[in-house]
């Protein structure tokens, strides 16, 4: 028998009340039980040769070890196999009571249908007539009796059949409540119930994998929009979060210490990462600094007298080259002035907020010798925006210098160029190379977490685990 699919409005039901009840689905999971119980008993069978076989059956130093792991292994699946054993008993308990339910229910909405049909019948008998004086004669008495009676058998029909219909699904719901207590997860100590840790590492291990794509999908974004630091400290956030579910589910005996490992070195070196940061933009600063300072006058080409004032580099050399203009001391600070806005790295350099920007922020800062940004955040924001489109406009404009921007930065030593850039334009020498080898231990990172992190997702690479803390 299959699910059936039968009109239960007489019954003034919208839907089958012993609802997707397949006895046939039921029979075969009955059987699938029994099968799996009857395959440990013969595990358990087996395993107890083992463990009880004397030095004649089993020679050699791993025999005890053998023996002690085939006892764990037997005792496990023997707690396995009574439950299996038990849910196979209840359904085989159940199959009679489920087969009485639709039987009954489908023989009350025979009686439905049935009584409806009789309800019909007597609407349309004739009522008792008065006569002309007002007075109901004997045959027309009989005649509203007969349809009163005719009535009320119908309608007590329908009632029965309702009656029927319902004590047979209440029948079937004690039976189904006894068949729950006596497989109920409660009675057994089998390690085959989900716990509320169980579930908690289920919602984890969710979570884990959520924020281990979101953390990926932000790494190509940092990488195909660099410079943007919004997108940095989200994919740090990610970070975070992966770190709390794996480490929670490796100490729960679940995940992989790699998980752990990546996730905390990964943050280890954004932290890193950040107060590197701050001493680059220190490092910047006194750069800006020095080259507004260094200032010096040469003749304009062609000018005669005419003079200009220029940065100077290292031996006094001046900056930029070409001619320019005298600049206007009337607005030292306006915009396009030389004197003010040289044309070099060291002189346009802006030192760009990441998420801060504020009086406690700013206070920590100048407090730590740092400077504090020239920007907002969303000032910042847009900076950062526009450099990214200049990036991508050198695709098409100068492809060579775009594959070097590209690759540098890949490779995470862009930001050591732009700062070994600047100090040479202060003319302040060289950049210590640790700077370089900083940025290829991130870049090299970075694309390494991003191939495990989609091996971990797609399940190309497994659990890895020391052998005292593998999942059991």
């Amino acid at each position: 028998m299959s699910v059936r699919k039968l009109d239960w409005s007489p019954l003034d039901r919208s839907s089958d009340p012993v609802r997707n009840a397949d006895p046939d689905r039921i029979q075969s999971s009955q059987k699938r039980y029994e099968f799996i119980a009857d395959t440990i008993d013969d595990a358990v069978a087996k395993l107890e040769k083992v463990v009880t076989s004397g030095s004649d059956g089993l020679v050699g130093k791993y025999v005890e070890g053998l023996k002690d792991d085939a006892k764990s292994i037997k005792e496990s699946l023997e707690k396995a196999g009574v439950r299996y054993r038990d849910v196979a008993s209840e359904i085989k308990k159940y199959e009679p009571d489920l087969d009485h339910a639709l039987k009954e229910t489908a023989a009350a909405r025979t009686d439905a249908e049935e009584a409806k049909g009789d309800q019909t019948k007597a609407k349309g008998m004739p009522d008792a007539k008065k006569d002309d004086d007002g007075e109901i004669s004997a045959d027309e008495k009989a005649k509203g009796d007969a349809k009163d009676k005719a009535t009320k058998g119908a309608d007590d029909k329908m009632a029965a059949a309702k009656k029927r219909l319902d004590d047979a699904v209440n029948a079937l719901d004690v039976a189904g409540k006894r068949f729950g207590d006596a497989v109920n997860c409660k009675k057994y100590d089998d390690g085959l119930t989900d716990s509320t840790k169980d579930k908690i590492d289920a919602v984890l291990a969710k979570i884990g994998e959520i924020f281990g794509w979101i953390g990926l999908v932000l790494g190509v974004l940092a990488i195909l929009i660099p410079g943007v630091n919004l997108l940095v400290f989200a994919g740090i956030a990610a970070g975070v979060v992966s770190l709390v579910a794996s480490s929670v589910l490796y100490a729960h005996g679940k995940g992989s210490i790699l998980d752990v490992v990546m996730g905390a070195v990964g943050l280890g070196l954004a932290g890193l990462g950040g107060i590197a940061s701050l001493v680059t933009k220190s490092i910047s600063n006194t750069a800006k600094i020095t080259t507004l300072g260094k200032w010096g006058f040469r003749p304009i080409a062609g000018g005669g007298k005419n003079i200009e004032m220029v940065p100077l580099g290292p031996g006094g050399r001046a900056l930029g080259g070409g001619p320019g203009r005298i600049p206007n001391f009337s607005r030292p600070f306006g915009p396009g002035n030389n004197f003010f806005n040289p044309n070099n790295a060291a002189g346009n350099w802006r030192n760009l907020s990441e998420w801060f920007n504020n009086p406690a922020s700013d206070w920590l800062l100048k407090k730590g010798g740092f400077p504090t940004p020239d920007k907002g955040f969303w000032g910042s924001f847009g900076t950062q925006f526009k450099d990214v489109g200049k990036f991508w406009g050198n695709l098409g404009k100068n492809p060579i210098t775009f594959g070097k921007d590209f690759g540098s930065t890949i490779a995470g030593i862009q930001g050591a160029r732009d700062l070994a850039n600047i100090v040479n334009a202060a003319g302040l020498g060289n950049i210590n190379k640790l700077w370089y080898v900083w940025g290829g231990v991130n870049g090299a990172f970075g694309l390494g977490a991003m191939i495990y992190t989609g091996g971990r997702n797609m399940q190309w690479i497994p659990d890895v685990n020391l052998p005292d803390n593998a999942a059991t």
